[in-house]
Formats: structure tokens, C-alpha cells, sequence
């Protein structure tokens, strides 16, 4: 009797083994090679989800920025925001009158707000300016001149620095992808959610989520700000605990950044957004219908032909357009529209190749950001805004909004907008906007914003781009904002 007893347990221990390693190597098959990881094939986190309590993660928009540059920044001590009124108020009163040129007649007088936002500065001479802390206290901005500076937090004190940079030869790069998410917890006890257990699988590549992106203040990707302005305004999702039912939203940060190689454009690892990117929870793969959308309507509006849609042919050499590319008009060439192949082109001819060859090293910028939020059902329309007291004359405002009354878009600089009709597109130039108000089913929005800059202040080409985009359930671009800006100094 022991002798069968014995067996029988070995039996099933050997049984549990052969079992846990089955369900291993399932895990392992999901996770190997992602590239080529389709749903199905996935786990899914239903399922897991009875073994463990897992919540339901719901994407609501997916955001991808590059960024490159060849701007070193150096931080200069200011002053201490806690001894301001204080023993500091002579450096910030030196920073005013040396750096910024208010030398004002006259003792400045230095008043705080009772909340701690804001330093009030009083020139006897009746001239006055105002630091607030801003972005979660992240950076100082001083009105009316527009200037920002950054905080550091050190054991409960803020330190403020000025930013400083040059150029150097080296081009460094910054990718990001930008998760907006609905978390529901679906199980019957508490959730201890932690974002250390959300991150991004790119091949053998673990990403973790941040709460910000490293752009510094002062430097030029401060401008991404006004590129992808709803990123500062989103709420960041932080460790919480999620009692049954409840349900939080916001954005996760994933840096993603990979080396540069401007040598071969069409490394996979340079790319901008791929579909090996894989979020997970806990490994546990998170997937739906609305990743899939958003893959398939990045690819589709990073290949587009814009010159066709929007009228424009694709070069600009000063005020002459082409369709031809010519050399020998570098580095005056700018794009009139943007797509992936024309990102990658500007990577290229901007490379630190062309940079070693200059005696005076110019400063090279690229900023190229995309959001895609799908599965929508959108009404666009044209309005006439008055935006009272900057100005007493209308403009016009291309505005999406979606059924449950929440705006999705709303620009305000206009030179074309592109309707399909009759399988050919329709132009509006911004002094012909008499268009209907549109209805679309199930459609995904995409917004592109591009910055190309090379060469110095007053003595450098820049392009300033803005492109959005309806495309319906079949993933036809049906309407879309166009914006272009090309200057040289």
C-alpha cells in the first residue's frame, strides 16, 4: 500500500512538472519574436485574469514622438525659490537686469503669492514682471517675456537654473511612445496597481513607463509643447489602488529610444513606430482591436503621397516649389508636406556626416510627432471663432468632436482642408471654408506635427508642419487640415 501511495504522488508531481513546463513554454512562444506576434497567438488577459486579478486595459490613443539634435545643454544655477524674498533676491535681481535686460531705474521688490506659485517682481520705476511655477512644478516661466527655467527638487527645496546649450557635431536622438489608457479593475478585491509592471516589449528590449519625457526647458524640443500640447495636459497614470469597479484613464510614457544610424534610414530599429512594439502587464500581453487600428493607421499615414491630396508638389527651394529634388540648392530645401520617407530623407541629408565638414557647427532639429485615436464616431465642422480680447476679427477653426461631446480637434491655422468625394478630393483653401459638417462611423483620427530646423538664429531654414487626418473604418483618408511653414533666416 505505501509502495502505491508512493507512485501515485510521484505520478502527479512529475504530471504537475510536465504541466507547468507546457504553460512556460506557451509564454515563452507568445514573447519570442514579437515582430511576428499576431493576437491570436497572444494569452489572453481574460483569461488571466481568473488566475490572477488582472485589470482591463483599454487604449483609447497612441502617441509616437522622434526627436533628434545636436544640442549639448550645460545648467547654471540661479536661485533657490524658497529664499526669494530672502537672502536670495539679489541673484534673481542679477538674472533680471544681466541676462534679461530689465535694468529698470529703481529697487526691485520681490512679493510671493500665499499658495507658493509666484514671485511678483515691483521695479520702484513702476515696471514689473511675474515668475510661476508651472507643469507640476517643473519649470519656472517669467511673463510677459515668455521665458522658462528650470526646477530642480532637492529634499523639499526648488533650485531654479538657466538652461544653456551649443552645438556639437554628435546627433542624439529621444523616441517616445505615448499610451492613453483606461484601466478598469474587473475583479472583486482591491488592486494595487503599480506602473513598474506596465512596460513595452520590443524583441529582447523591456521598456518602463516614465511620468515625463526628458525635454528640457529652454532648448529646442521645448517647442514639442506646442507640437503635441495635450500631452502636457493629459493626466499621467501613477501607482493607485483600485478598489472593484473603479476605473482610471491618462497616458503612460514609454521611452524607446535606439541608436541613430544615418547611414542606413531603413534599419528596423530606427524606426519610428513598428509593430513589434508589444504592451504588457505583468507579461501579460494587452491587446484588442484598437492596437491593431492604431498600427494600421500609422503605417497608412506615414506612406500617403500628400502632394497629391493636398495640391502641393513636395519640394520648396526658397519660393520656388518642385517636385524634383536638387542638391544643389542645400541647404535651402524644405518639404510641403510630411510622410515617414520624408523624415527619414531630412535625417539623412542632416546627418553628423555633414556636420564635421563645418567650420562653425550649426544647430540640426528634428521634431516628428503623431497621434492616433481610433474607433470613434466623429462629426467635423468649420467654425468661426472670435477669440476675444486677442482680436476682435473671427477665424476660422477646424473642429472634430465625437459623440460624447468630447474635442478631439480644434486648429485654428488653416491653408487647405481635402474632402474625398466621387474617389478624388475636394479643395478648400482657407479663404473658401463653406463645407458641411461631416459624420463619420467608427473612423481613427491621426495628427502629425513636424519641426525641421538647420542653421543658425536669422540664418537658418525651418519648416513647420501640421497634418490631420480622418480615415474611416476601411482606412480611406476621407478629410484632412493641412498647415505648412517654410522661413529662412
Amino acid at each position: 500500500m505505501r509502495a502505491l501511495l508512493l507512485i501515485l504522488t510521484i505520478f502527479i508531481i512529475f504530471s504537475g512538472c510536465v504541466e507547468e513546463k507546457n504553460v512556460s513554454q506557451s509564454y515563452e512562444s507568445a514573447y519570442r519574436g514579437s515582430v511576428n506576434t499576431t493576437p491570436e497567438n497572444l494569452p489572453s488577459t481574460a483569461l488571466s485574469s481568473e488566475a490572477e486579478n488582472i485589470p482591463e486595459i483599454e487604449l483609447t490613443s497612441l502617441s509616437s514622438i522622434y526627436m533628434h539634435d545636436n544640442y549639448e545643454i550645460a545648467h547654471e544655477y540661479l536661485f533657490s525659490w524658497d529664499n526669494v524674498p530672502g537672502n536670495e533676491s539679489d541673484k534673481l535681481s542679477d538674472y533680471l537686469r544681466n541676462d534679461l535686460g530689465i535694468s529698470h531705474e529703481g529697487v526691485a521688490q520681490f512679493v510671493k503669492s500665499d499658495d507658493n506659485k509666484t514671485i511678483r517682481v515691483h521695479f520702484t520705476s513702476g515696471y514689473s514682471t511675474e515668475l510661476s511655477l508651472e507643469g507640476n512644478n517643473s519649470y519656472v516661466l517669467i511673463t510677459p517675456l515668455r521665458i522658462e527655467l528650470e526646477v530642480k527638487e532637492v529634499n523639499g527645496k526648488l533650485y531654479i537654473y538657466k538652461v544653456k546649450g551649443k552645438s556639437v557635431i554628435n546627433i542624439t536622438e529621444k523616441r517616445y511612445l505615448v499610451y492613453n489608457l483606461s484601466i478598469t479593475n474587473n475583479g472583486s478585491k482591491n488592486l494595487d496597481f503599480r506602473l513598474n509592471e506596465l512596460n513595452v516589449r520590443d524583441g529582447d528590449n523591456i521598456h518602463n513607463a516614465i511620468l515625463k519625457p526628458t525635454i528640457e526647458p529652454g532648448s529646442p524640443h521645448s517647442y514639442i509643447k506646442e507640437i503635441l500640447s495635450d500631452l502636457d495636459k493629459e493626466t499621467k497614470i501613477k501607482d493607485t489602488n483600485l478598489s472593484p469597479g473603479q476605473t482610471i484613464s491618462g497616458s503612460v510614457i514609454f521611452p524607446v529610444t535606439s541608436s541613430y544610424d544615418s547611414s542606413n534610414s531603413s534599419n528596423s530599429s530606427n524606426s519610428l513606430h513598428n509593430e513589434s512594439f508589444l504592451l504588457l502587464y505583468k507579461e501579460n500581453p494587452i491587446t484588442s482591436t484598437s492596437f491593431e487600428k492604431c498600427n494600421e493607421a500609422l503605417s497608412t499615414a506615414e506612406q500617403y503621397n500628400y502632394s497629391v491630396i493636398f495640391g502641393v508638389p513636395t519640394y520648396c527651394y526658397g519660393g520656388r516649389d518642385s517636385f524634383e529634388l536638387d542638391f544643389e540648392d542645400y541647404p535651402s530645401i524644405w518639404t510641403n508636406y510630411v510622410n515617414r520617407s520624408l523624415v527619414e530623407f531630412f535625417k539623412k541629408i542632416d546627418s553628423d556626416e555633414k556636420l564635421k565638414y563645418s567650420p562653425d557647427i550649426p544647430p540640426v532639429e528634428i521634431v516628428y510627432a503623431l497621434k492616433v485615436i481610433p474607433e470613434r464616431n466623429i462629426t467635423s465642422t468649420i467654425e468661426s471663432i472670435i477669440s476675444y480680447p486677442e482680436s476682435y476679427y473671427p477665424e476660422n477653426h477646424f473642429i472634430v468632436v465625437d459623440d460624447t461631446g468630447e474635442e478631439l480637434i480644434n486648429a485654428s491655422i488653416i491653408d487647405k482642408i481635402a474632402v474625398l468625394k466621387n474617389q478624388t478630393y475636394e479643395l478648400h483653401s482657407r479663404e473658401n471654408l463653406d463645407i458641411p459638417n461631416m459624420d463619420f462611423s467608427n473612423a481613427t483620427i491621426v495628427k502629425i506635427s513636424y519641426r525641421n530646423v538647420y542653421g543658425w538664429p536669422m540664418v537658418d531654414r525651418a519648416s513647420l508642419i501640421d497634418q490631420d487626418f480622418i480615415l474611416d473604418d476601411k482606412m480611406n483618408l476621407v478629410e484632412a487640415r493641412y498647415h505648412c511653414g517654410n522661413f529662412i533666416g
